[in-house]
């Protein structure tokens, strides 16, 4: 089942960051996943969290991810991020 108090909190924390893309990063090969450092010109995926995000670069990829999670969280939950 989709936890969106997890995913909401989970995007706050990415969007906080300095770097979201390296606090992805983080959240990712914490959970065991793999991340291959592209260059801007290399299409990347990002799948984590049952969310996917895809961009040229990771930083692209990253802001792909945050919409796509934030599309997922329900109204209470997006009045929550803000």
């Amino acid at each position: 089942m989709f936890d969106q108090t997890k995913v909401r909190a989970l995007v706050e924390a990415i969007l906080n960051a300095s770097d979201p893309a390296k606090a992805l990063r983080e959240y990712v090969l914490s959970a065991g996943g793999y991340w291959e450092d592209p260059d801007s010109t290399d299409l990347f995926e990002i799948s984590y969290a049952g969310i996917a995000g895809i961009g040229f670069g990771s930083e692209e990829a990253t802001e792909h991810w945050i919409a796509n999670a934030i599309t997922k969280l329900s109204i209470e939950q997006l009045e929550a991020l803000a």
